[in-house]
């Protein structure tokens, strides 16, 4: 950018293009995607080629430019030290945090995503829950026992599987999501939701139904521009996919429009 670039390509998977989106911040240098991760949830959820690099480099110097918001999470580890980062798909903590750190990076290369289920199995059955305090754009605090949470922009974390359905790239806000069920029951209540009604029914509903969904148990959601979560102890948070270790307090912001991606003109 000191140089006068016009335009930068990150090839690469999620955690990649969070690293250069990271750099790219409110500078207005459009970033161009080659995908060759295991996800590549960003450039799914933009419809971007995959697979193609031909085509991936085409869209890039021959698509358009399109403004998506990026989240901005400002940590506290347990040593008082802060730091803060970028991501463009989502941050998460507790059960979500612990499959992308058990992940074998080895099975990963060979399976792909088939090595997140591996390791989520292992973590879901320690069964653990974490403690928390949340303020959510300045308001009260709450207390909070769960399985994970989840803050982002992205919500489809793979085909047909759907954390966050009114999540978008665009709309100036954050979707979160808390999981939090109990017993085996609770779990098929969650499998049910991201599987089924998340993709299919919820857009069938009226807004009282979703309202009543969107503050169940097993799944809570909400939507905000600032959040706040303190930790009773300390938990491991993940970006995009990539770990960046223990914290005990961190606050995420959404940054409208402040990443440029080129995306094929149609």
């Amino acid at each position: 950018m000191a140089q006068g670039c016009d335009l930068i390509f990150a090839v690469g998977g999620d955690g990649t293009v969070r690293s250069v989106a990271e750099g790219l911040e409110g500078s207005g240098v459009p970033l161009a995607l080659v995908p060759r991760g295991t996800g590549n949830l960003l450039a799914h959820e933009l419809g971007l080629p995959i697979g193609d690099p031909a085509a991936s480099f085409a869209a890039g110097l021959g698509g358009q430019s399109r403004a998506i918001d990026l989240g901005i999470a400002t940590w506290t580890r347990t040593d008082g030290s802060t730091e803060r980062r970028a991501f463009t798909v989502m941050a998460g903590m507790g059960l979500d945090a612990r499959i992308m750190s058990s992940t074998d990076e080895e099975l990963k290369k060979k399976v792909g995503v088939l090595a997140y289920v591996k390791a989520g199995l292992t973590a879901l059955f320690e069964g653990r829950r974490m403690t928390l305090q949340y303020r959510v754009d300045g308001g009260a605090p709450k207390v909070a026992k769960v399985h994970t949470v989840l803050v982002g922009n992205v919500g489809t974390i793979a085909r047909g599987v759907t954390l966050m359905p009114d999540a978008s790239l665009t709309d100036g806000a954050l979707d979160v999501v808390a999981v939090r069920p109990t017993g085996p029951f609770g779990w098929l209540l969650v499998a049910w939701r991201v599987l089924v009604d998340n993709a299919f029914l919820r857009r069938l509903k009226p807004a009282r139904l979703r309202e009543r969904d969107d503050n169940a148990r097993e799944l809570r959601y909400l939507q905000c521009s600032h959040i706040d979560v303190v930790l009773r102890d300390p938990e491991d948070i993940e970006l995009d996919g990539d770990i960046f270790g223990e914290i005990r307090a961190v606050s995420v912001e959404v940054v409208p429009g402040a990443l440029t991606i080129m995306v094929p003109s149609h």
